[in-house]
């Protein structure tokens, strides 16, 4: 029989779910990783960076290839008695290796610092430090302190390059006890799993926390799947689970008179007859508004370690814009912004778009999220203040209003633009943008743009790539706002 050993993160899928370590060891080409996942990953990577410059005196144990040497670099740094701080300290004990974000002497004992991208600490944390703390102290190395750094993000970067205040330290130390007690136990199962058939583990919770599990289309394929599932119902909770555990998974099954919300019943009404609804009143209320008429839609990226003077870690922070302008009924030109130089792009950003946004009219946003932002740039901006509160009061968000008066079966349940332009100008096709096909892809496309080693070529290609998918946003709600006043 095979001795299977465990990995620090094979461990926390294992605690995620049995069937997903089961499945990474012995079926790792089904895994489809999500890009907003490998983004994720690549921050983990930047964040850990950033917290080893707080520590200049430290030694990184490298052997990525041979993990043994790795342990053996390990022990024999700490038993030259070495006061520096160790990256990546790698550790094994009863079949189990880790690898310690930031290791270091802590009194008669050792500190061991995980870093994490997060802004709090969260439940699968305790366990990372608690698999770590068991695995370490069985080699030999009593934990003083089990430290968690994560972002804080009240932290507001001076551009000087010094990120001194970043990371808020939690000490978890007791928090992990009752953690501990489990992990002995926690393995030996983990490792039945790998020994044994792939578990019978149906979808649940666990296939998105705490976080989206790369083998949801193997345990549930698209195929297999209702075609109107209870998901289309929104913030079904309750209810979509009493008729899961009744046996009703798809919408059109549900009983008459079992849904109370309004909302729900017009997506089940809307479904059963595979009949689109909208009603008179947004017509209405769209054609009794003024021109010129503008239709904007923002880009943002929100960075966990901040690059720009003035900013905080995680604050949405636009880069891009696109603006469809309609002077009179019919008549539209187009203008747009795009910053890809790599420094803040938030004054010229703001100044381009007053000029285009002129002084009246409704400028159509869908979704609060352009409010939002342009209120923050007031606060960081008072001397733009005035003008930008200007904006504000104009915006009109045709987001509730689709919420409130339409619906298509083919939107399954959402009202996002991406779900309802088909429905209404299916000639609109973000597809036919190789990479930047939403609102993450563009974020992932902005971060390579601005990467000092990405070359000319790819730039431009990806720029051109972002302006074509922001005006494609303002475009998409040019036709909802002609389809809502021709029908309605």
């Amino acid at each position: 029989m095979t001795e299977y050993r465990l990995s620090k993160s094979k461990f926390l899928s294992g605690i995620q779910c049995p069937k997903r370590l089961f499945l990474e060891v012995h079926s790792p080409e089904l895994a489809e990783q999500s890009d907003s996942a490998v983004a994720r990953i690549k921050t983990g990577w930047l964040v850990t960076e950033v917290a080893r410059t707080l520590y200049p005196d430290g030694i990184l144990v490298e052997y990525e290839d041979d993990l043994s040497l790795a342990v053996e670099k390990t022990r024999n740094l700490l038993a030259e008695g070495a006061e520096k701080s160790i990256f990546e300290g790698t550790f094994t004990s009863s079949d189990v290796l880790v690898r310690s974000d930031i290791f270091l002497q802590d009194g008669d004992g050792f500190k061991l610092i995980e870093v994490k991208s997060s802004t709090k600490v969260q439940d699968y944390h305790l366990w990372d430090c608690a698999i770590q703390s068991w695995v370490i102290e069985k080699a030999g190395y009593p934990i003083e302190s089990a430290i968690v750094a994560h972002i804080d993000n009240s932290f507001i970067y001076q551009g000087d390059g010094n990120y001194d205040g970043l990371f808020h330290h939690e000490d978890v130390a007791d928090s992990i006890n009752g953690y501990l007690a489990e992990i002995p136990g926690r393995i030996a199962e983990l490792k039945k799993v790998l020994e044994a058939d792939e578990p019978e583990i149906g979808t649940g919770d666990q296939c998105k926390t705490p976080f989206d599990c790369p083998f949801q289309e193997y345990c549930y394929p698209s195929e297999s799947r209702p075609e109107f599932p209870l998901s289309c119902l929104p913030r079904g909770g309750k209810i979509v689970k009493e008729l899961l555990e009744e046996g009703i998974n798809d919408i059109r099954d549900i009983p008459e008179g079992r849904l109370k919300s309004d909302v729900h019943k017009r997506v089940h009404r809307a479904t059963v007859r595979n009949c689109p609804e909208l009603s008179k009143e947004a017509g209405q209320y769209l054609r009794r508004l003024d021109y010129p008429r503008y239709y904007l839609d923002f880009e943002t990226i929100q960075f966990a370690v901040p690059i720009w003077k003035g900013t905080r870690p995680y604050q949405q922070l636009p880069f891009q814009w696109s603006c469809h302008v309609e002077p009179k009924p019919g008549e539209f030109r187009h203008e747009e912004f795009l910053d890809t130089t790599g420094q803040s792009p938030l004054t010229s950003f703001i100044k381009k778009l007053v000029a285009c946004l002129g002084e009246n009219g409704p400028i159509f946003v869908y979704s609060h999220f352009e409010r939002t932002i342009l209120g923050q740039l007031a606060e960081m901006y008072p001397d733009q203040a005035q003008k930008i509160q200007k904006v504000i009061e104009r915006l009109v968000d045709l987001f509730p209003l689709a919420k409130e008066h339409y619906y298509h079966p083919q939107m399954k349940g959402s009202w996002s633009i991406k779900s309802v332009l088909p429905t209404i100008a299916p000639d609109l096709d973000y597809g036919s943008i190789e990479e930047v096909q939403d609102g993450t892809a563009a974020q992932i496309a902005y971060l390579e743009v601005i990467d000092p080693q990405t070359d000319e070529v790819r730039k431009l290609e990806l720029s051109k790539q972002m302006l074509e998918y922001c005006k494609l946003d303002t475009l998409a709600m040019v036709r909802l706002v002609r389809f809502f006043e021709d029908r309605g």
